[in-house]
């Protein structure tokens, strides 16, 4: 795997925790980014993966986590989750 394939990874199941996590909670993704203050199209772009994982960081961790009322930690216990089923064949979308 490339340097490049493993950011792509990393940046879709942050993605798919991101969604996860939202559901959960019975938020739309406009609500999500009203309350995390961030542009609906930069939210899309995370939840799909599509983003450049340089585009996005620690404030958009913690602030999308304030908008679901959870932890950084949280988000993060999702993400890991996601990383790890890949790493076991699943494609994490379970």
């Amino acid at each position: 795997m490339t340097k490049g394939d493993e950011s792509a990874l990393h940046v879709r199941c942050f993605g798919q925790a991101v969604v996860q996590m939202r559901e959960l909670r019975n938020i739309t993704r406009e609500q999500l980014a009203k309350k995390a203050k961030i542009k609906l199209a930069v939210l899309t772009s995370i939840e799909e993966g599509t983003i450049d994982g340089g585009d996005f960081g620690l404030k958009e961790i913690c602030t999308l986590s304030a908008g679901m009322g959870i932890t950084p930690y949280r988000l993060m216990l999702a993400y890991e989750s996601k990383l790890k089923d890949v790493e076991k064949g699943n494609d994490g979308k379970a």
